[in-house]
């Protein structure tokens, strides 16, 4: 079933943005967006929604948080970054093309920077962009709110993970969603 402006999963891929252990324990309110990145994450594992994971410079910033790389499991495939737009690496492009995916729901840090880069190059590719703005973080809260105001300025989606979350189910009662009801409590 497509509803006319709904996300809809069929060429849809959760890009993960540098949720790593340097920089992410100092943006605003971590432990809650970690732990709705943790749901969104796993929510796409159980709905076999593909996931690609970035990491900035990781010499510098550290690895993906261990509690993501944890719930990633083998998806875990970090493809490290200089660029702040994730498009700046060939590698990010590459899978991509290989996915062979129109839309890209972003989640991770920093909203006005990595994030935002990402979403407004990836406006510029043609792919539709869906910003998670529970799910995403930056140091300073005026960051965020305008890193937020320019991706929706530009034409980028700004839903909420359990936005996200209903848009992907579309109904409840199908097996679908009972696998994923103690995951949405």
């Amino acid at each position: 079933m497509e509803l006319e402006g709904l996300l809809t999963r069929d060429s849809l891929a959760l890009v993960v943005v540098d949720i790593q252990e340097k920089l992410f324990p100092r943006t605003q309110n971590p432990d809650a967006v970690l732990e709705r990145c943790l749901k969104v994450i796993e929510f796409c594992k159980i709905l076999k929604i593909p996931i690609v994971v970035t990491e900035q410079y990781p010499k510098g910033l550290g690895t993906t948080m261990p509690a993501v790389r944890e719930a990633l499991g083998p998806l875990y495939k970090p493809i490290s970054k200089t660029a702040f737009s994730c498009f700046g690496e060939t590698r990010f492009v590459d899978a991509l093309e290989e996915l062979d995916v129109d839309t890209l729901v972003l989640i991770g840090i920093e909203t006005h920077v990595c994030v935002a880069q990402t979403a407004l190059v990836g406006l510029s590719y043609e792919y539709e962009i869906a910003v998670l703005a529970d799910c995403v973080s930056s140091r300073a809260a005026r960051d965020y709110d305008i890193g937020l105001q320019r991706i929706r300025d530009e034409g980028g989606v700004v839903a909420s993970s359990e936005m996200f979350f209903y848009e992907m189910l579309v109904e409840a009662k199908t097996e679908e969603h009972k696998a994923v009801f103690e995951l949405l409590k």
